[in-house]
């Protein structure tokens, strides 16, 4: 089985309005129908099944649609010439075990090759798509030939590999809630950095912090010591303590504060390094090493501190309210009366909830050298052997696993939005100590231990314990007020003769109004009052550095078919789409073998037409020439509302145009025509003209190919009919 050929669409494009991998596949070597026929792979495949059906406790939890499939596999490997169905079911598994669910997936068998298909499917990240593809052909082939494959270890890899590529749990709990709200956002970097909105009204973050985020309020938060002295001037209680600087100082403040005490590293994050309950000058002598080498800065030191007792306890805080509140756990281990500590921690560590990516609900135990300190002053080894159901604690700071939001008394949650505003994060995660998070610190002397910076929220998002809390919806909430979804106008225009001067036209109508336009339209790209720039980039290119631009508040863009085939369209979404009235216009597929007889729209239009109208929103428009021969097909692949326009200035009635204008009024759709020398706008049974000035015909004889269409898309962008006479009346049209 050969993958011929690999094209990934990153924007809407032929199959679908989302991310699309499309594999090319020739299975012809094997010579193989219905693997229902040959019991042995068919049932190899069932047995590797439930391994490859395993979902991450992230998308269980949320209850987030996990079905990829019509069918199971059983269903699947029973259809005569089950070949290419059963690849498709494959990888979708496989894709879904990794966290990245495909809800769009189709295959085609092609043609003129009997043996040959194409298997599409939605992808989140190309590299995991590419894997999950590869891991798929090894798998079926390993079935059909009895080789060795072992599902639980590929799966395991690919989860590995999605942690590396894809966006971080946080900041995937804040991107899950902006697109639930309809927010759009782009990825700026292969790291964290996201842009949230478009244009003038875009936000970014930065995991789980934002682009209002303080950053002497982050600067604060790192310093552990200066974080403390703030808050205990607002009357937080926190534990008392110091800096040194040297192993010798280290000790000292601990014989002055009292032991026990905590020792921890002055500017590390994620509980790195910390030594608890320390008694001796020895011990603290020896955490200080431990301590100084997870620092960033060499010479920052370590905080002595006095001992907090109590459970661990995380709040978050978003803006002015505590949004979600998690118990940790300590690590422990059990003896079974034969086992050594060590054999103990690989045993725990088998559980497959543990794991060191930051989508595993548990981390792997390790016997670090905090571990063994810590075991040496409770008087263990490594090597000791636990009598039967001994407890031995091998981490005191362990996962944060339970949640407890609606326990937090309230004194609690009042107190955690004044340490986040006394620090000046926007968004803050509160480390606490204390006994019972449903009373008061003060009454069981609880305490404030460390304030964070841009907190983890996927303790938050898929707790091991109780129920998820909407953390992304606070923060996407924080930056976008209910109501605005942060989108700016983006207008699509197909390729053709008239389509520059369309979008000319239709920026001078989105200019009159005030609006700063972004305009991607040939080899550059324009922005009103500044230099073009962009030579040489790619129409995804143009159109991304429109979408993250500060100033724009509308872009309008042509395609390139070329590019649109190969790559998807340049843009998400597009609200308005324009095909223009060209004689040079084909909607038709261009000699394209992968869908060339076959019963579907995309045998009709082509590729470029089918990513335009797939890029459009359900309340979007497209707007199309009264003449096209393909309008049943658009509006069947078409999920917003489709506009007519006509050119023809015939008064004419008894022509199939004028039947099929009044047969699209009267279904509720909108029309733009030429009626002399007037632009009459209907809707259903209601008319309004707006005159064109006589002599801009004289000036400009094909005026009406490109301002017919312009006028049509600001009206449907709700343009007044004021505006519209306005524009129609001017003497000067210079675009």
């Amino acid at each position: 089985m050969d993958v011929l050929r690999t094209v990934a669409y990153y924007g809407p494009n032929r199959w679908s309005s989302v991310p699309t991998l499309e594999i090319h596949i020739d299975r012809s070597a094997w010579k193989v129908g219905a693997l229902h026929l040959n019991g042995d792979a068919a049932a190899r495949l069932l047995l590797w099944e439930p391994m490859m059906t395993h979902r991450p406790h992230e998308l269980l939890i949320e209850g987030k649609d996990t079905k990829y499939h019509d069918v199971s596999l059983r269903d699947v490997l029973a259809v005569e010439d089950s070949f290419a169905e059963v690849m498709r079911w494959t990888v979708c598994a496989l894709g879904s075990a990794a966290g990245t669910v495909p809800h769009f997936s189709r295959v085609l068998q092609q043609q003129d090759h009997l043996h040959r298909f194409v298997l599409a499917f939605e992808f989140e990240e190309e590299s995991l798509a590419r894997a999950c593809v590869d891991t798929a052909r090894r798998c079926v082939i390993a079935a059909i030939r009895n080789d060795l494959f072992e599902p639980a270890i590929e799966v395991r890899k690919l989860v590995d590999l999605a942690d590396e590529v894809r966006l971080g749990p946080s900041t995937r709990a804040i991107l899950r809630s902006a697109v639930a709200r309809g927010v759009p956002y782009q990825r700026i970097t292969t790291g964290s950095l996201v842009q949230l909105g478009e244009g003038a009204r875009q936000h970014r973050i930065w995991t789980a912090e934002t682009d209002a985020t303080s950053s002497i309020a982050e600067d604060i938060a790192q310093d552990k010591e200066l974080t403390k002295l703030i808050l205990k001037r607002v009357g937080v209680p926190v534990p008392d303590g110091r800096v040194a600087v040297t192993p010798e100082q280290a000790s000292e403040v601990a014989s002055d504060i009292g032991y026990p005490v905590v020792l921890k590293p002055r500017d590390a994050n994620h509980g790195r390094g910390i030594s608890f309950a320390l008694n001796t000058a020895q011990e603290v002598r020896e955490a200080f090493g431990l301590a100084v080498c997870e620092n960033k800065s060499a010479d920052a030191g370590v905080i002595v501190e006095q001992l907090a007792i109590g459970v661990a306890h995380r709040l978050l805080v978003v803006g002015d309210r505590l949004i979600a509140a998690c118990r940790g756990e300590q690590d422990v281990v059990v003896g079974d009366g034969k086992s050594t500590i060590i054999e103990l921690i690989q045993t725990a560590n088998r559980d497959p909830l543990r794991g060191e990516n930051y989508t595993d609900i548990l981390s792997f135990m390790t016997l670090d050298d905090v571990c063994i300190s810590l075991l040496k002053r409770r008087g263990f080894r490594p090597e000791s052997v636990l009598s039967v159901d001994q407890r031995v604690v091998v981490k005191i700071n362990g996962d944060l696993t339970t949640d407890e939001t609606d326990e937090v008394h309230p004194d609690v949650a009042r107190q955690a939005v004044l340490v986040a505003k006394a620090v000046g994060l926007n968004v803050a995660g509160l480390d606490i100590i204390a006994e019972e998070i449903s009373q008061p610190l003060e009454s069981q002397r609880g305490m404030v231990i460390e304030v964070n910076a841009g907190p983890g929220l996927f303790m938050h998002v898929a707790p091991l314990h109780g129920k998820p809390q909407p953390v992304g919806d606070a923060i996407v909430e924080q930056m976008f007020p209910k109501g605005d979804s942060g989108c700016i106008v983006i207008v699509g225009i197909a390729n053709g003769s008239h389509a520059q001067k369309i979008g000319k036209q239709l920026a001078a109508l989105l200019r009159s109004k005030g609006c700063c336009v972004g305009m991607a339209l040939g080899d550059s790209v324009e922005v009103d009052g500044q230099a073009p720039y962009g030579q040489g980039m790619s129409d995804r290119e143009k159109v991304s550095s429109l979408i993250a631009h500060p100033l724009v508040e509308s872009i309008v863009f042509t395609t390139d078919p070329a590019q649109t085939a190969a790559t998807g369209l340049a843009c998400d979404r597009c609200d308005v789409v324009i095909f223009p009235e060209n004689n040079d216009r084909d909607f038709g597929y261009r000699a394209d073998s992968v869908t060339e007889g076959c019963d579907s729209n995309a045998a009709t239009l082509g590729a470029d037409t089918l990513s335009l109208l797939h890029a459009v929103p359900p309340g979007g428009v497209v707007i199309v020439p009264v003449a096209t021969d393909c309008l049943e097909q658009i509006r069947a692949e078409c999920r917003g509302e489709v506009m007519l326009y006509s050119t023809t200035a015939s008064t004419i009635t008894l022509t199939r145009l004028e039947t099929r204008l009044n047969a699209h009024r009267a279904g509720g759709g909108k029309s733009v025509r030429l009626v002399d020398q007037a632009i009459v706008l209907g809707f259903g049974a209601t008319t309004i003209s707006v005159a064109i000035r006589p002599e801009s015909f004289l000036e400009d004889s094909e005026l009406v190919f490109h301002l017919l269409p312009a006028i049509a898309a600001a009206w449907s962008l709700g343009a007044d009919i004021q505006s519209l006479r306005n524009v129609c009346d001017a003497s000067d049209r210079s675009l």
